[in-house]
């Protein structure tokens, strides 16, 4: 059977509606529930009638028993059961968790499935795109279809949702109903939309009517089906806003354009006039306001004499209330200070008395101290005397038993005689030993220098084997094939530029450098390319453009300077300086002016790199001045054109107008456009790869070489050092050895001195000890004499400082009064000294207070009448002028703004009314215009700010979702031996972001855009169901159609889609698959997850069969077969 490799054998059950008993069978089976389709019209439940013409449609399953529990993913299709619907009577269809294959002869009804899918899920015809009318999808006969459709329930479900469609022919009717209860269309769409089915998405179902539509997707609807299929809801609603807010913003943009030109004309009708307009209204308000501010001189009058009145009566009722203050407080101080002067004489006598008696006893009391103490000091000697005595016979007790000892060892000792030390012996064994440890050390020394050069010399041909690998590398990159170019072009500028790419950020720039152009410049569209590079010279491409003379002078000095002085010595290198941007070089023609003369585009227009590059470029070849049409030039054509610009292509031929003002006379050059050579896809330079890789095996040949000689030095090390170690721990013992030696001899010589002195000091020991109770006696009969003596003078001590201290106490206590004393007689006397005279002085201050106080008064009330007859006829605006002006605090400063006023209104003359009423009117209408513009400035801002924040969210998503795409879709086309990758492709215009899908079918093809132009038919085919299989991990839908999309494959394209799409569609967690073929190649994949139908049908189809034995069929054909080669 197709579809089933040969020698493949798997234990399966059979499935049937009729026995779920089956015995368990040892070899394959592919029967399934038997799906029939008979020709007459018979009821869905009764079996289809025996004629010729049945049709029956068979599941075949794989149960394996690993896979045998594997349950469907929710919103994933388990069941289609169909009655009179297109050519099916009654059928249903038992659908596998993974990939779904229908195969079967065209006309037998395998598409007829998918439109069952898109019909009984809500959807209309338009999305198979084959009859419009509901009513065409009924078996002919019949008035009414149905179909049902059982969907896998989600978690929260007990049981699976059943979905049936009732198709009416007559008024292309239908009703919906969800388990059984009837529900509007709109209902089952949200359903089936609840599981992010989403029919009317070609990335996620494909019928075969759609399947060219399909592959005619521009990028731009490709990118949001994708986003439909792969991406959240709100990722196409960010999309759908992100275009909506663009084309708002355009909208916006032309608008403030429009006001703002509109706005500048009245500005500058505006300020032609302003000048005398302020300078008349200036002079008005001038002179109205030097009559206004005239009468504020009363009121800043009366403001003055107000605050004085004030200050003087307060002066005033302050002074009054001091001077009776003053006149209570004299009164009883004379007689208080006599009484504090008799009570101060009393005081001191008293504590002078008092202090008399306190030092005659302090002397008593320190005079016994002193006796108590010297008394204590000499009876504590005599304890420190006798413990003295006690401890030094117990240490010479010690003393005595330790030297007796030390007496019989050292005769013990002196028995026995010692060998003398060899010298002679130990010199020669130490030598060797040294001799050894040396020549270890040398060898040692001479190793470690080995190993550093080894090991200089494998890092430095690793950075070379590194360096060659990445040029190796650069080989296969569009940017290395043109840096290859510049290398041929210029070896000293691949260089430099190479260093200043690496080390710009160190020149301390003020902004970058950027590179030549065969490097930073790109022609998207190769067919433009020779007309560019017609329009530019070697030099061009290879200059390095800075945006600044000093950036300049820096990259200058570096790259070409001499070696000697920190530069590189580089030679033949390009250095430009352009600080105008591209913007600044413009077109002398406008893009209608352009058409009119039949040029299509500026050359400048197909050349795309940096602003500073293009404007270099611009600079230096005026290669926006250059026009370019494909197509010929007629005279008429050629005198219209010359007449505007310079240059121009038409073709492949370049045309030049020199004018020689001098002579008034113009010369036209004509060249042929030559075919591009730098900005084109070169291929691969096979010499330099071969040259590369024979380096890069050399190179490592030699680090392999160098290791093992660093091996080899390793160990010889290692020995070396072992030796080493050895020889210098034999000669530490032999040291040890002979200093021993030595050290045993010479203690034995001085043992008879040691003996001797031992014997003298236990002689000198033993007569100390004899005499020390005789000492201790004495000493404590002396001290007990002296603590009777300390004990007496406590006692007489102890009552002397009681009496001192009553003494003391009181003699503080007159001390205290008489300073009391004294300080209350010279205050008393401080005080009494002015009381007269200041009595007379403040008398005469009140007296003058209120003299001051009458005068002021007087003042005030003839100043406000003044100013209420100058302000009671005075508008509002004067109000307001006379009550700021009238805060001044002098009329000195009135006065100065009076004759300021005056000054200005000498220098100025009197204007024209008319104009300034014209003025009035032109800047009402500027007000009013600057508010429009502002709110459209304003809308303007707000849109930006919010294309700004959806971009940040959907852009890194969108960025993140292709990234995964491209990844599959590279991974599959890697596994056919082939490269493919998808890009976004991003434009100014939301609308205009679009999928880029570029393939290479062939080995030294590089990676081209897919289109019907560049791939065959089934090159488009394989890459679009590998697009297809990118989303199927992504994908949003529990399940995925695609109808007849091997079609037009070649066998080899079919195979290896084939086994992708199994390896893909049979992954663990993975979403639904249906793929439907009329025709399949032999021994392709199978995998125990896939679920193969074969739809059958013709007049040779068994009658009455509930069940179809592929196994049985099989066998048949092969006797077949047998039999017919037999007879031949």
């Amino acid at each position: 059977m197709p579809g089933i490799r040969n020698g493949r054998k798997r234990p399966a059950v059979a499935v049937s509606d009729d026995d779920d008993d089956d015995d368990e069978q040892s070899e394959v089976s592919y029967e399934s529930p038997a799906i029939k389709r008979a020709r007459p019209s018979r009821d869905a439940s009764d079996s289809p009638a025996p004629t010729n013409g049945t049709r029956q449609a068979q599941n075949g399953r794989h149960n394996g028993d690993e896979y045998a529990k594997e349950a469907h993913q929710p919103g994933s299709l388990v069941r289609v059961k169909l009655t009179n619907f297109v050519t099916y009577t009654a059928a249903e269809f038992q659908l596998g968790p993974s990939l779904n294959m229908i195969i079967g002869p065209n006309g037998t009804g395998k598409s007829t499935l998918v439109c069952a899918i898109c019909l009984g899920l809500g959807w209309s015809p338009q999305h198979l795109g084959r009859a419009k009318e509901l009513g065409e999808f009924v078996k002919h006969g019949h008035d009414m279809a149905e179909i049902e459709i059982e969907l896998a329930a989600a978690e929260h479900r007990k049981s699976n949702p059943i979905v049936r469609r009732i198709i009416r022919k007559e008024g292309n009717k239908s009703a919906f109903y969800i388990n059984d209860r009837s529900s509007s269309q709109k209902d089952v769409i949200s359903l089936a939309r609840s599981f992010s089915i989403q029919i009317d998405n070609l990335c996620q179902f494909l019928p075969q009517d759609r399947v060219v539509e399909f592959a005619r997707l521009d990028p731009v609807s490709l990118l949001r089906e994708t986003q439909r299929a792969a991406a959240p809801e709100h990722m196409v609603q960010w999309h759908d806003q992100l275009k909506a807010l663009r084309t708002e913003e355009k909208t916006l943009e032309v608008q403030q354009q429009n006001e703002s030109g509109h706005l500048k004309a009245l500005q500058a009708k505006q300020n032609a006039t302003r000048e005398d307009v302020e300078r008349f209204n200036q002079r008005q308000e001038l002179v109205a306001k030097s009559r206004t501010i005239e009468k504020c001189r009363p009121i800043i009058n009366m403001k003055i004499l107000r605050t004085e009145v004030d200050q003087v009566r307060s002066e005033l009722q302050a002074s009054k209330e001091e001077l009776e203050q003053y006149k209570a407080e004299v009164e009883p101080a004379q007689q208080a200070q006599q009484e504090m002067e008799t009570y101060r004489d009393q005081v001191d006598s008293v504590a002078k008395a008092r202090k008399e008696r306190f030092d005659a006893g302090k002397a008593s009391v320190e005079k016994l101290a002193t006796k108590i103490d010297a008394e204590q000091q000499s009876l504590g000697n005599f304890t420190a005397e006798i413990e003295a005595e006690r401890q030094a016979d117990k240490k010479r007790k010690l003393d005595i038993r330790r030297i007796e000892g030390d007496i019989s060892r050292l005769k013990s000792a002196q028995e026995s005689i010692p060998v003398q030390p060899d010298q002679a012996a130990f010199a020669a064994r130490n030598t060797e030993c040294r001799t050894h440890a040396s020549a270890a050390q040398r060898e040692i020394v001479e190793i470690e220098a080995r190993v550093k050069d080894i090991r200089a010399k494998v890092f430095e041909r690793q950075a070379i084997l590194k360096r060659k690998q990445g040029e190796r590398d650069q080989l296969n990159t569009q940017s290395g094939q043109q840096g290859t170019v510049l290398k041929k072009l210029s070896l000293h500028t691949y260089q430099a530029w190479e260093w200043l790419e690496a080390n710009m950020a160190s020149l301390g720039l003020k902004d970058k450098a950027y590179a030549p152009p065969i490097l930073s410049c790109s022609v998207p569209d190769s067919q433009y390319a020779s007309i560019v590079e017609s329009q530019l010279r070697r030099v061009d491409l290879m200059a390095i453009t800075c945006t600044n003379r000093d950036d300049a002078k820096i990259v200058s000095d570096k790259l070409l300077g001499r070696k000697d002085k920190g530069g590189l010595g580089l030679h033949n290198i390009v250095i430009r300086t352009c600080p105008n941007g591209r913007a600044s070089y413009h077109s002398p023609l406008t893009e209608v002016e352009l058409k009119a003369l039949m040029l299509d585009s500026w050359i400048s227009d197909h050349i795309q790199g940096p602003d500073p590059v293009l404007a270099m470029l611009c600079d230096s070849t005026k290669l926006h001045r250059a026009a370019y049409t494909p197509r010929p030039v007629s005279n008429e054509q050629f005198n219209a054109i010359q007449k505007k610009i310079s240059k121009w292509v038409s073709g492949k031929e370049f045309y030049q107008v020199t004018t020689r003002r001098e002579y008034n006379a113009s010369s036209t050059s004509v060249t042929q456009v030559r075919n591009a050579q730098f900005f084109t896809d070169q291929p691969v330079d096979t010499e330099d790869k071969r040259r590369l890789d024979e380096e890069m095996v050399e190179l490592q040949r030699d680090i392999d070489s160098l290791r093992s000689d660093h091996n080899e030095a390793r160990t010889e090390f290692a020995d070396a050092t072992r030796r080493r170690t050895e020889a210098e721990e034999q000669r530490r013992a032999v040291l040890s050895e002979h200093e021993q030696l030595k050290r045993a001899f010479a203690e034995w010589q001085g043992l008879p001195t040691k003996i001797a002195v031992k014997e003298d000091e236990l002689a000198n020991i033993r007569g100390l000890s004899a005499d020390t109770y005789s000492r201790i006696k004495l000493i404590r009969t002396q001290s007990e004499k002296a603590a009777l003596k300390v004990a007496a003078l406590t006692i007489e001590h102890a009552r002397a400082l009681v009496q001192l201290r009553a003494l003391y106490e009181s003699h503080v206590e007159a001390e205290i009064r008489l300073i009391e004393a004294n300080s209350e007689v010279d205050g008393y006397k401080a005080d009494n000294r002015g009381i007269q005279t200041n009595l007379q002085q403040k008398e005469a201050e009140v007296k003058e207070l209120q003299n001051r106080l009458k005068d002021k008064r007087a003042a005030h009330g003839r100043q406000h009448k003044i100013a209420l007859q100058l302000t009671n006829n005075v508008t509002q605006e004067e109000k307001e002028m006379i009550k700021g002006y009238s805060e001044l605090q002098t009329i000195e400063a009135l006065d100065d703004e009076i004759a300021a006023i005056a000054a200005r209104l000498d220098l100025m003359a009197e204007g024209n009314p008319n104009a300034i009423k014209a003025f009035e009117k032109r800047e009402q209408e500027i007000e009013a215009l600057q508010s429009k513009l502002d709110n459209v400035s304003g809308q303007l801002e707000s849109t930006r700010a919010s294309i700004a924040g959806i971009r940040e969210q959907w852009e890194p998503e969108l960025d993140a979702l292709v990234a995964k795409i491209s990844d599959g879709f590279s991974h599959n086309f890697q596994q056919i031996g082939c490269a493919g990758q998808v890009d976004v492709y991003k434009d100014e215009d939301f609308e205009n972001w679009s999928i880029q899908i570029q393939v290479r079918f062939r080995e030294g093809e590089s990676l081209s855009i897919l289109d019907s132009h560049r791939q065959s038919g089934g090159e488009r085919a394989v890459s679009t169901i590998f697009y297809l299989m990118a989303l199927q991990d992504l994908a949003r839908s529990p399940f995925r159609v695609v109808d007849e999309i091997n079609q037009g494959m070649d066998p080899r394209n079919e195979r290896m889609v084939h086994e992708r799409m199994v390896d893909i569609a049979c992954r663990e967690r993975t979403s639904q698959y249906f793929l439907i073929t009329p025709k399949l190649l032999n021994d392709l994949k199978f995998h125990p997850k896939m679920t193969v139908h074969c739809i059958a049908s013709g007049e040779h189809m068994p009658d009455q069969r509930a069940k179809l034995d592929f196994k049985e069929m099989a066998q048949m054909a092969l006797t077949v077969r047998k039999r017919g080669r037999v007879a031949a």
